[in-house]
This record gives C-alpha cells, structure tokens and sequence, in this order.
C-alpha cells in the first residue's frame, strides 16, 4: 500500500491541467466526485474523502480505511468578452482538456475506533488563460497629418495561476452524536501574469511633416507592458464541529488566513513608452518618455492573503432511509486593498519625463469584498448500489466592483470578474465492493457594463482623460460570459469496508 500511495502521489505532482475560469472566486472548485455531485453542500456531513477540506469533523464518518483517486474526465470552457478591447473588438476562446484532481487516503485504525485520519493532495484551482488580437485599421489618428493613418495595435494577455493544496486531518468521535475535527494544509500558489499592448500609428499619404531632423518619415507610437510571475507557500488551518440527531446533523467549520512561510521564482517588471505623439489642442509635439523596470529574487516582497472563513451546514435524513437532503453556506471575510507584490524602484527607471517622480512602479495590488455563498444538494438512493445525486451552488466574485482606496491608480492583474453558478448531478455506483462515481456540472456566468480593457476603436492621438497615446476613452459597455461543461469520474477504494 505505501508503494501504491507514493506512485499515485508521484503521478499527482507530474501532472498538469489548465481550464478556463476564475480566479477571484472562492467556490468554482469543489472536491472529490462524491461531494461534487452535491455541489460541495457538505458541511454538516456526507463529504466522504473530501471532509478534510469542507469539514474535518466529518472524517469520522469514515467506517474503513480508503483510497479515493478522483478525476474532472474532461472539461469544455467558453469564455467571451465583448468590446474587450473596443466596440466590435471582442476577445474569446474555448478550450477543453483532460483534469486530474483530487487524491485521498482515510485512514481508520482498529486500535484506535474514536479517531479518524486523513492525508489529502487536490488542486484548489488551475486557470491558464491567453488572450492575443491585433487591429490593423486606417483611422484619422495623427494631428499633423490631413489624410489617413495606418492604425496598429497587438494586444497580448496571459494569466496563468495554480493554487496546489497538501493537507493532513484528524478527527476525534466523542459518543455517537458528537465529532471533533482540525486539519492543516501546505498551499502552493504559483502566478504567472502578462498583459502588453503595442500601438503604431503612421501616414498612408506623401504628405507629412517634415522633422527637425530632416526625416519625412514620422511614426507615432505606445507602448506598455506588465509582467508578475512568483510562488507562494503558505500554511492554513481548517477547524470543525458536527453534532448529530437521528434524522439530522449540523456542522460548523471555521478556516483560518492562511500565514507566509517562503515565496521565490519571484520577477516583476513595469514598461511605458510614447514617442512622436502630437498635442491635438496646440500642434505642438510632445515629450518623448520611457519609463521601464524590472526587479527579481530576494528583492522582491510576496505576500499573498487569504481570508478568515466560516461554514455552516446542515444534513437531513427523510424517515425512508432513502433520501437526504444538503445545505451549506459559508462567509468569507473581506480584505483590505494591499501590496500583493512590491519591489524598490531603480532611481534611473525614468527617462525624458522631466524628473517626475514614480512611486510604486512595480508594486501590484489587490484585494477582496466580503462574500456570502450558499449551496444546496439532494441526495436519492435508487436501488442498494445506485444512488442519484444533484446540487447548485452559488459562486461570488470577490473582485467585482472593489473599491481600492488609495490603490485605484496602482496596477492590478486585470480580470473579467464574474458571478458564477454551479449546477450538478450524477449517479454513484458500488461495484464489486467500491464505489465509482460519474456526473456533469455545468457552470455559468455573465457580467455586463464593465470597462472596457483599452479602446482600440475610436482612437486619438492622445487622450487627456486617461492620459494615453493612441487610445479612445475607455467606456462601460463590456459584457462578459462564462460557460463550463465538466464531467466526472470518481473511484474510491474500501479496505475492510463490508459494501457488495
């Protein structure tokens, strides 16, 4: 068994997924089949392998030692952005893919019959999203030229963010009616985050101003570009309570902030440049600038919070023995805007800006408003070896409208910050004495009047509202969607249970 353990473990660590989604929502992943199905309803009991991450209390539940590997079989992601990048200009993609996710070993000891264990390692999240579109228009842009201009840009944004969870639990059962549980989790969160755009804006026509210099060739151009990449290890906490009746149990689970223990492979790297841009209200050309830095290792500063959690839920047995039904909800407290990632700037970071003063050139921000989520899950056994189960969950965002503070004009990892709902259900099957799983969730989302990311469609040669070359005025008028098909296939094995 210890053999079997460390090469499933091994295969767990090498392998590698990517889907679609959201990473500024608490509850888009939920953990082992079995729970899943319920649409992670499962505070107050009935979680199975998964009770180490919604309620270790519940590991106690456990009535033999078992092996549970679990798999999303495969996931199909749509994602759409309209007006992303201007009117008509969307951004969009689809993308399915094969998901390992959640291993777990129950341990129950003949020894020692009030006390459970478990060690568990899943993926709480892993979002690769790439995002690459060009505009290549003739606009009137450029003050000092009459006719038409060959209009540029290439924008670029890649996010891709792992959040990889070991976690060891215990669980103390006091009588029959009362269970104690406390578990403690290593989180990995590895980002890697890069957003560019590239904008050239030149005469189609002969006619053109010609420079100081001598050269009739006049090219206006900007250009930004923002690269984060690092890894987080941190430790957290998970607390919980499950007291039972004959028909019902409530459950109350706590989840600490988690604590930094180390972070490296830590870059962080902030451009700006605008050359050959002309005032539009006085003709006169404006100051060329360059403003770059780049900062890596021990010199830059990670700290990546997670919030203060409660659970709440509660399990409830019909007097037919057949049916049950599941509901769970859970608090998560707010953080206040911060410095996810700060680095000292370079005193020569700028150049033809006159002097200006740039503070927080490589410092990202970000935080998260308080969030309330809700699930319910029902639960029908069919015949002695089939069970039917459903659920739908709700999934906030976080982000969504946060106000920043004093952090409003610091740069954020930009997303499109979605509200989520989860709607689930599958069949579990005991064959030969084990129990496999099989099911569909199907995601959904859609958010509309945000900002747009930049605008591309209706752009001047420089805008005083925002203060950017070649660009329009950003307005309210995006609409994102989100939809996610995913298909389950779960296998637990029992050893010493009595199931046929």
């Amino acid at each position: 068994m210890k053999n079997k353990l460390a090469i499933l473990f091994s295969l767990f660590l090498s392998a590698t997924y990517v889907a679609l989604g959201q990473s500024h929502n608490y509850w888009t992943r939920s953990f082992n089949e079995e729970s899943s199905l319920l649409s992670g309803s499962v505070v107050g009991g009935g979680a199975g392998p998964s009770a180490i991450y919604y309620n270790p209390a519940s590991i106690s539940e456990v009535k033999a030692s078992k092996l549970s590997l679990n798999t999303s079989l495969f996931s199909l992601n749509f994602i759409n952005i309209h007006n992303a990048l201007g009117d008509h200009i969307d951004l969009g993609e689809a993308i399915g893919r094969v998901e390992p996710r959640f291993i777990a070993y129950m341990l129950k000891l003949k020894k020692y019959q009030t006390w459970s264990f478990e060690i568990a390692f899943l993926n709480n999240e892993n979002v690769e999203t790439e995002f690459l579109a060009a505009v290549d228009a003739r606009e009137n842009v450029l003050t000092g030229n009459p006719g038409d201009d060959r209009y540029v840009a290439y924008y670029q944004y890649y996010n891709k963010f792992k959040d990889e969870w070991i976690g060891i639990g215990a669980s103390k059962k006091f009588g029959n009616r009362l269970f104690l549980g406390m578990s403690m989790f290593a989180t990995i969160k590895t980002l890697k985050y890069q957003h560019s755009l590239d904008i050239q804006a030149y005469p189609l026509s002969d006619t053109m101003l010609v420079s100081d210099a001598g050269n009739s060739f006049h090219a206006a151009g900007y250009e930004e570009l923002n690269y984060l990449s690092f890894t987080d290890y941190r430790l957290m906490w998970k607390f919980g309570i499950i007291y039972k009746w004959n028909y019902l149990s409530i459950g109350l689970m706590v989840t600490t902030p988690s604590v930094g223990v180390y972070s490296d492979r830590k870059s962080v790297q902030h451009k700006e440049q605008q050359s050959n841009i002309t005032n539009p209200q006085t003709g006169l050309q404006m100051a060329d600038y360059l403003i770059t830095d780049f900062d890596t290792k021990r010199d830059v500063k990670v700290s990546f919070k997670t919030p203060f959690s409660v659970a709440a839920g509660l399990t409830y047995n019909f007097r037919d023995g057949r049916r049950i039904i599941f509901l769970s909800m859970e608090y998560f407290s707010g953080i206040d805007p911060y410095r996810m990632v700060e680095a000292e700037e370079n005193p020569l970071l700028t150049a033809g800006t006159g002097g200006e003063k740039y503070s927080d050139w490589l410092t990202y921000v970000t935080g998260a408003k308080p969030v309330f989520n809700v699930a319910l899950g029902y639960s029908w056994t069919l015949t002695e070896k089939l069970m039917l189960k459903a659920g739908l969950r709700t999934d906030f965002n976080y982000q969504k409208n946060l106000d920043f503070g004093q952090f409003a004009e610091n740069v954020k990892i930009r997303k499109t910050n979605l509200d989520l709902y989860h709607f689930t259900c599958g069949l579990s099957w005991v064959i030969f004495g084990q129990d496999i799983i099989t099911g569909v969730e199907y995601s959904f989302g859609r958010t509309a009047n945000q900002t747009q990311f930049v605008n591309l469609s209706d752009p001047v040669e420089y805008n005083f509202m925002e203060h950017k070359a070649l660009q329009g005025t950003r307005i309210n008028n995006m609409t994102s969607t989100y939809n996610a098909i995913i298909l389950y296939l779960g296998l637990s094995l029992n050893f010493g249970d009595k199931k046929k």
